[in-house]
């Protein structure tokens, strides 16, 4: 008879038995990577070595080789000056310790004076340590006295018995030999292993890299992406490690020579090898020096001053000259670096320490560029892992009211109160209504409490300026809950910021009882803002009783997290509203009243004519179209000429020259940098626009180039700094062709927020 099928595993049962192996093996995988990597240092680290100085010396043989050299003609004449410089350098430092040798013994009187000097301070003058000793041996006396007297029959420390050392064998002359040679020998062999590595490495460059790449995976792109960028960041790493380490060496051993410390030239040396230790090496090097000024000044003038050129050192390097040149070009948060710094000396002694950095920056650029290793980006680099809105909010969620005040307070100060408002105010109110159903009482509680304080502290940080006579009335109204008023208050704020006289109102003010009462007398427009992703009952509702008192007003909704297509014409007029806004700047725009009839519109832009330069600007337009994946791409010259990708669509394009026109101004009285461009009047339906200036070689200014493209994010660095290279190609175009204005300086004072007009 056969036996009845097994019942199947539960779900729940199957999930924790394979989870359990999932996580064990990751804890083994990662304990054999370690312990490969303790046994294999007799291969790893000369390797490892090897990759180092191959990112420094590379340069040097690329450069070579634009010299029409053959690359391994260029690798010798590098690896020979290499080898030639750390061998004369150690010859220095080999001659440089013997003559100290032989001048030791010239300084044992001085230091026994001084070691005297001291004890008869310390502890023989009753000092605080003289004292101390003595109580110390007061209690130790007493407790053997009571030890003696508990165990009478246990032997004193007089009669204990008598210690046997036992000396090993005198060693034989090999063995002696070994003893002195090993120590030598082994670093010789060491670097001897990294030079032929190293060798290898700069001859197969091209062969690795296409290794390399293959055993990344199969996405090229992000590969390639990948090692470019770690190569780039070790190497200006390096670079810049470099010669940040010789000039404190230099310094060092310049002040130490003008003090009068016996010899300052090695001292220098050891200071700039010993920096490479992060954080402390700087610390470390002053130990010798200052032995040695203990050992050679009879007075104390000489350690004194020694140690406050260290000091002062390691003051102007770490606090000005090493954020300056460093940069983001490691990448690395202070914390990880130093456990970084600890694991690998644990793990491979001195070289560990040389070596930490320059792996932790490959191992924070894996984890930015391939998704299995994300983790690694987040426990290691410097970048933060939440973005404003995200630490804004979670600031709130935790309730540290204080903190959130002084991360928007830091964001008002680098920007302005609108451009926090708009891009963290609003959508960390958005993330807490997506969050809603999911918070609890407390949580939602402390979000609204501390925003609301939040603001109270802007208002009067940051007070907007007294409404000129005549100016609009806005009411900014919430439209339901406690997040809607916080929001319709970010708007009042933005709104008086602009000149307006806004006034912000509850949500309760659209209450049943209470919306009959809203004081609407002189009021221009009103402004419903909403979290509910369908705000359309109570938007219907509102605009019906608003409308039924003051019929010609005007009125936009502000649908925070409503789908798109509310956001249509169709949409507003059924909702009885005259506008859908979808950002903050659309809403505030909106809200104010057009432009007067007598006041002029703006010169609109005009197309660049046929000729010489729309022949020569044509392709890179056409080439930012291609890189981004951009359905349009605009460039304005300063006399408003402009010219369109071509095969654009004909509004888009018009819209893309007009912002291009509008920022080519805008460059002339902010700084000329590559960013983000706002539309807040939404002419190019949605796509994401960045512009960056038409800088010639001069630094004269000569226009923007604009790219529009769909996706919900702006360009990242990278892809600035390239749409920065095609607008300084254009702008090389337009002055070597000689047509249009003289270039204008670009204004180096701080940039406009995006969104906000550049003043006059």
């Amino acid at each position: 008879m056969p036996s009845p099928p097994a019942d199947p595993p539960h779900p729940e049962e199957s999930e924790r038995l394979v989870a359990l192996p999932a996580g064990l093996a990751t804890a083994i995988a990662i304990a054999l990577v370690v312990a490969a990597l303790y046994l294999g240092q007799a291969i790893l680290v000369p390797f490892a070595l090897a990759v180092l100085l191959a990112f420094v010396l590379d340069p040097l043989v690329t450069r070579l080789r634009r010299a029409w050299l053959p690359r391994a003609a260029a690798v010798a004449i590098v690896i020979a000056a290499t080898v030639g410089v750390l061998g004369g350098l150690s010859l220095f430092v080999g001659s440089q310790v013997a003559e100290l040798g032989r001048d030791l013994p010239s300084y044992q009187s001085t230091i026994q004076k001084k070691l005297r000097t001291l004890r008869q301070a310390v502890v023989l003058n009753g000092g605080s340590l003289g004292g101390a000793s003595r109580v110390v041996d007061v209690v130790e006396r007493e407790f053997d006295a009571a030890r003696r007297a508990l165990h009478p029959g246990q032997p004193a420390a007089a009669d204990a018995p008598m210690r046997v050392r036992v000396d090993p064998a005198p060693a034989s002359p090999l063995q002696a030999l070994a003893d002195v040679a090993l120590p030598v020998l082994t670093p010789l062999a060491t670097a001897g292993v990294a030079l032929v590595f190293l060798v290898f490495i700069l001859i197969d460059r091209s062969d690795l890299r296409e290794r390399l790449l293959r055993f990344a995976g199969a996405d090229l792109r992000r590969a390639t992406a990948a090692v470019d960028e770690a190569a780039r960041r070790v190497s200006r790493y390096l670079t810049v490690q470099l010669g940040v380490n010789l000039g404190f060496g230099a310094a060092l051993g310049l002040g130490l020579w003008l003090i009068g410390v016996p010899g300052a030239l090695l001292w220098g040396v050891l200071g700039a090898v010993l920096r490479y230790v992060p954080y402390v090496g700087g610390l470390v090097a002053a130990v010798c020096p200052a032995l040695m000024a203990f050992a050679v000044d009879d007075g104390w003038s000489l350690l004194v001053w020694t140690l406050a050129l260290v000091l002062a050192l390691e003051i102007v390097i770490n606090s000005l000259i090493e954020p300056w040149l460093y940069g983001a070009s490691a990448g690395i948060a202070r914390v990880a670096l130093l456990l970084s710094a600890a694991f690998w000396a644990a793990l491979w002694g001195p070289v560990g320490l040389l070596l930490a950095t320059p792996i932790t920056v490959c191992l924070v650029v894996m984890g930015r560029h391939l998704r299995p290793l994300r983790f690694l980006e987040h426990l290691l680099g410097a970048t933060p892992v939440f973005d404003a809105p995200t630490r804004l909010y979670q600031r709130l969620l935790a309730g540290d009211v204080e903190e959130a005040i002084e991360l928007a307070e830091q964001e008002v100060r680098s920007g302005s109160l609108q451009a926090f408002l708009r891009d963290t105010g609003v959508p960390a109110l958005q993330q807490a209504s997506l969050a809603h159903a999911r918070s609890g009482a407390e949580h939602r509680h402390r979000v609204v409490s501390g925003m609301a304080a939040l603001l109270h502290e802007l208002r009067q940080s940051s007070p907007a300026p007294a409404p000129a006579e005549g100016a609009a009335r806005v009411l900014c109204i919430g439209l339901r809950s406690e997040l809607d008023s916080l929001a319709a208050e970010m708007l009042a704020l933005t709104l008086a910021a602009a000149g307006a006289d806004a006034r912000h109102v509850p949500a309760a003010g659209l209450s049943v009882e209470q919306i009959g009462r809203l004081p609407l007398d002189g009021v221009d427009a009103v402004v419903l803002s909403a979290f509910n992703p369908a705000p359309e009952v109570n938007a219907r509702f509102v605009c019906r009783r608003l409308r039924r008192r003051e019929p010609g007003l005007r009125i936009v909704l502000a649908p925070w997290n409503a789908a798109t297509t509310l956001r249509t014409p169709e949409a507003a007029a059924d909702l009885g509203v005259d506008h859908v806004a979808a950002t903050l700047d659309e809403a505030a725009l909106q809200a104010l009243p057009p432009r007067p009839a007598g006041e002029a519109a703006p010169e609109p832009p005009r197309t660049l004519p046929a000729g010489e330069l729309q022949v020569a600007l044509t392709p890179v337009l056409q080439r930012a179209v291609d890189v981004f994946d951009a359905p349009v791409a605009a460039l304005a010259l300063r006399d408003r000429r402009c010219l369109v990708s071509p095969g654009a669509d004909a509004a888009l394009g018009t819209a893309a020259s007009r912002l291009a026109a509008e920022a080519a101004a805008a460059f002339q009285h902010t700084s000329a940098a590559a960013g983000a461009l706002p539309d807040p009047q939404q002419t190019l339906g949605g796509l994401v626009a960045s512009v960056a200036p038409l800088l010639d070689d001069a630094g004269g200014l000569r226009g923007a180039l604009v790219v529009a493209r769909a996706g919900p994010r702006g360009a990242t660095p990278g892809e600035l700094r390239l749409l920065q290279s095609l607008a300084q190609e254009a702008a090389r175009a337009v002055a070597s062709s000689g047509d249009g204005e003289p270039p204008a300086p670009a204004a180096s004072a701080a940039l406009t927020p995006p969104g906000q007009p550049a003043p006059a």
